[in-house]
């Protein structure tokens, strides 16, 4: 997850993109790379298929480029992005939440909740987020006993967790009650998973936190929503494997693929987002180990193990009615490039095999040390494209 970046252009267009969640893989400077690609073939925008979704960056950039799209993921918060960014087609309207929430409505009317968010994008949504951070008061609760100082976990300070924690049990509240719809709930959520990581105490992913506080980590936690942008109707978000989507989404034009590229598992690498995005309230879940790793959260991926991931290749490309596909891979990954293009030449209706490379800074969560050592600074984004119908 990384940094906010903004003002892409695409088509002749401005699209307001950000990724604000520093996270492996994560494709928002690649996009018009991207972008690009599928304009230089020739694919005008219809339905797709974005088959690894992660924090939604290329789902939106489909959107915004006039796609259609389904997504997928594993992963919970995934699909958080999901809703929020690609399904989300209108800020949220907060009437009922005013009408019910006598606290929501007094700090409202405060003059210094007006003045904190005048001239701010957003209106009522930039508001309400206001309330959220600044004005509701930090409790004690799952992420204050397990990922703060009192339970020994240093993710987070005491003062930063206990806020999630609040936040996290009014959207809660709100959402079960009718309050709020679900666009506003997805939304608020995104916006309280991205705040989070960046006081995040550590290097980028979650397998391990900083031993002493970093600067970020310091600041206080803060939400800033992203305003839904209308797109294609129809747009839909999955939180599952992405072979069962394609055999469900039906013909689509273009399914893009953007698998793990390595054995890291992103349920242990992002469990604390995941536990954000799932919340606590009806189970909470079972902690395991020094960093309070999800047990049993079955949500292991093929794609992570060399043994398991060319088959989970040609499954996917079995399963989908897509036009086309387009498949990102790392130089690095587990697939070598030439087992890489047997599989999707195997697939293609004529056997050809389109390849489109584009350089990148490595995204490094830590320093080299004893037992990981980086090739390089610079590693190469493989894009490729088949026909398959």
């Amino acid at each position: 997850m990384s940094m906010a970046r903004r003002s892409e252009r695409e088509s002749g267009k401005h699209s307001r993109i950000i990724a604000d969640v520093r996270y492996i893989g994560n494709k928002t400077r690649l996009l018009p790379f991207l972008l690009g690609t599928i304009r230089r073939l020739g694919l005008a925008p219809g339905a797709a298929h974005d088959a690894f979704s992660g924090t939604a960056a290329v789902g939106r950039a489909l959107k915004g480029a006039g796609w259609r799209v389904a997504s997928s993921d594993l992963m919970t918060y995934s699909y958080v992005f999901q809703r929020a960014y690609v399904v989300a087609q209108r800020t949220p309207s907060f009437a009922a939440l005013r009408a019910g929430d006598p606290e929501l409505r007094r700090a409202l009317r405060s003059p210094a909740l007006q003045e904190s968010v005048a001239g701010k994008e957003g209106g009522a949504l930039a508001a309400v987020c206001e309330y959220l951070a600044r004005w509701v008061e930090p409790e004690r609760g799952f992420m204050g006993v397990n990922f703060a100082p009192e339970g020994g976990r240093m993710y987070f300070t005491q003062e930063n967790a206990d806020r999630i924690d609040a936040i996290r049990h009014h959207l809660h509240e709100w959402w079960t009650s009718g309050l709020i719809e679900d666009d506003a709930y997805y939304v608020l959520l995104a916006s309280l998973i991205e705040g989070a990581d960046r006081v995040a105490n550590t290097a980028g992913v979650y397998a391990a936190y900083m031993k002493g506080w970093q600067s970020n980590a310091r600041r206080a936690l803060a939400l800033r929503a992203e305003i839904p942008v209308r797109g294609a109707r129809g747009a839909t978000a999955h939180r599952a494997d992405a072979a069962t989507v394609a055999r469900t989404a039906g013909k689509v034009e273009l399914i893009y693929i953007d698998p793990p590229y390595n054995a890291r598992q992103y349920s242990g690498y992002y469990h604390i987002p995941e536990i954000i995005a799932r919340g606590w309230f009806d189970a909470p879940p079972v902690l395991r180990g020094k960093t309070g790793l999800v047990a049993g959260e079955g949500q292991q991926s093929d794609w992570c193990s060399g043994r398991r991931a060319g088959a989970a290749l040609a499954e996917l490309l079995a399963a989908t009615e897509a036009r086309h596909a387009l498949v990102s891979y790392n130089s690095e990954g587990l697939l070598s490039e030439r087992d890489l293009k047997a599989a999707l030449a195997r697939a293609a209706i004529d056997g050809a095999v389109q390849r489109f490379s584009r350089g990148y800074r490595r995204y490094r969560s830590d320093s080299d040390r004893i037992g990981r050592v980086y090739q390089g600074d610079r590693v190469r984004e493989l894009l490729y494209h088949i026909r398959l119908q």
